[in-house]
């Protein structure tokens, strides 16, 4: 694959490949971030709506639709910032980036668990929280700690 820098014109500054990796590692902290703080009120909502198991249920569900999508959108970013580092470190064996990954933990990068897991964790607890809720929703009795 040929990436090239676009080259100013005079009307437009001049974009490389350094500069959307910057932009998209940053779209993808943001992202990630509202991720945290949407699934941290989804949850804070949920426990506050326990004594109503019908509107718990609609809170979660509600919850784990938007956090999908959020996810979608995260997981897509990921996709996006591991093409540009690999071009990085394939063509630009004296960029920054490349110089750091070769200086780091041998490990490998851990940078997937944000894209990836992370938001999938969340998706999933609330998927079967929700399940959890409607059916407790549908059979009162099995949300009385008396069984009753």
């Amino acid at each position: 694959m040929d990436v090239r820098d676009n080259e100013s014109d005079g009307r437009s500054p001049r974009w490389d490949i350094s500069q959307e990796r910057a932009f998209i590692e940053t779209l993808l902290g943001q992202r990630f971030n509202f991720l945290l703080v949407f699934f941290s009120i989804i949850v804070a909502g949920a426990v506050n709506a326990r004594d109503v198991p019908f509107m718990q249920a609609a809170v979660l569900s509600l919850g784990a639709v938007i956090t999908y999508y959020l996810a979608s959108a995260i997981g897509r970013s990921q996709e996006k910032l591991d093409l540009i580092l690999g071009i990085i470190f394939k063509e630009q064996r004296t960029h920054p980036a490349t110089v750091a990954d070769q200086l780091a933990s041998r490990n490998g990068s851990r940078r997937k668990v944000i894209g990836y897991t992370i938001p999938r964790i969340c998706f999933w607890v609330l998927t079967v929280w929700a399940v959890i809720a409607w059916t407790i929703s549908a059979v009162p009795w099995l949300g009385d700690p008396r069984g009753q």
